[in-house]
């Protein structure tokens, strides 16, 4: 949401999505200045600097020595983690995790849906050094990994294309491997209501 539509919201609302947006903003980066920081969010440096200060004394921000870059510590995490231990489903896939990732020596990851990305709820490690990098809570486009195209190759056709309308299709390798919309029906693919040919 852009700073302009931010005003235009009661203060209590907008200051809610102010601080929002600057958390979204700093788990983007290891640690990130307040210049650049106050452009991506499109806020003043001073109104950027206000919130990071309060952030900063409840301990969700940490300000590295006396510079101006400022990072996330581990607070938002241990709230996750907590929101975590609630979901049944990791607590259930668990152990199928680790007896895949025994039996095949790679690394098990578990996604969740999410509009048109998946995230990261629950991974086990390869036993191996070279690794897929990955970590829980990390979002991803659907279309992009394997995790996601599972998900969206047993859904409806139309479900599927419900998803996939208006994503911005990026190329994230040296091979052009994205498509466009269709990217879901590739043929092989399997749903509900039988093969898909693209």
């Amino acid at each position: 949401m852009a700073g302009a539509d931010l005003d235009k919201q009661p203060d209590s609302v907008s200051s809610v999505l102010k601080v929002f947006g600057i958390l979204q903003a700093l788990g983007e980066e290891r640690e990130i200045g307040i210049t650049e920081l106050s452009q991506r969010v499109m806020m003043s440096k001073s109104t950027v600097y206000r919130f990071l200060q309060t952030m900063k004394s409840l301990g969700y921000v940490a300000q590295e020595g006396e510079s101006e870059k400022y990072s996330l510590t581990l607070k938002l995490f241990e709230l996750g983690a907590r929101a975590l231990q609630n979901v049944d489903l990791v607590r259930s896939a668990d152990i199928q995790m680790r007896e895949l990732s025994r039996l095949t020596k790679e690394t098990i990851h578990l996604g969740a849906l999410d509009e048109d990305s998946i995230v990261y709820i629950h991974k086990i490690d390869s036993m191996y050094n070279l690794r897929m990098y990955s970590r829980i809570g990390r979002r991803n486009p659907l279309y992009s990994t394997a995790i996601g195209k599972v998900l969206l190759a047993w859904r409806d056709r139309s479900e599927v294309e419900q998803i996939l309308d208006g994503v911005e299709y990026k190329r994230s390798t040296r091979a052009d491997h994205y498509q466009h919309r269709g990217v879901a029906k590739s043929a092989g693919w399997r749903s509900r209501a039988g093969l898909w040919r693209g």
